[in-house]
């Protein structure tokens, strides 16, 4: 689905909850989960197919991204898991392909797709948005205990 149509959809689910979607620049869908202002996570095409092919978390709270689940493959399956945990540009490798096996991927894989599927109606993308804040939230919390 192309990035404008998946920025009018999401949009239109968002105003049901607190929740702000909005462009970024021309390739990025931006997503305030929680109303503060600033992106929480994103939807970004990285092939310039204008299509979103990863998402993006903001794991610190610090409105910059560092937890990413990408779709190397176009098939709506994040297939390779990264992170960037101080922001400084050193990326880990969590994990690709089929071995990535951990419940809360799973749990952010349903959300991608939802998200990103053409198909889905408001009150699915307004649940997929709702399921992502609360794995967003999730996600905070253990980082800022280790």
């Amino acid at each position: 689905m192309a990035i404008k149509d998946v920025l009018a959809k999401l949009e239109k689910a968002a105003e049901m909850e607190n929740m702000k979607v909005y462009r970024g620049d021309k390739n990025e869908i931006l997503i305030d989960l929680n109303g503060d202002g600033g992106a929480d996570a994103a939807l970004i095409d990285t092939t310039n197919s204008d299509s979103p092919d990863l998402l993006a978390i903001d794991v610190n709270g610090d409105h910059k991204f560092n937890l990413y689940l990408d779709d190397t493959d176009d098939n709506s399956y994040p297939d390779v898991v990264y992170i960037d945990k101080k922001g400084d540009g050193n990326i880990q490798l969590l994990g690709s392909g089929e071995e990535i096996q951990d419940k809360m991927h799973l749990r952010l894989v349903k959300c991608y797709a939802a998200l990103t599927d053409m198909d889905a109606d408001t009150e699915a993308l307004n649940e997929a948005l709702k399921k992502l804040a609360a794995c967003v939230e999730e996600i905070k919390k253990f980082a800022a205990k280790e």
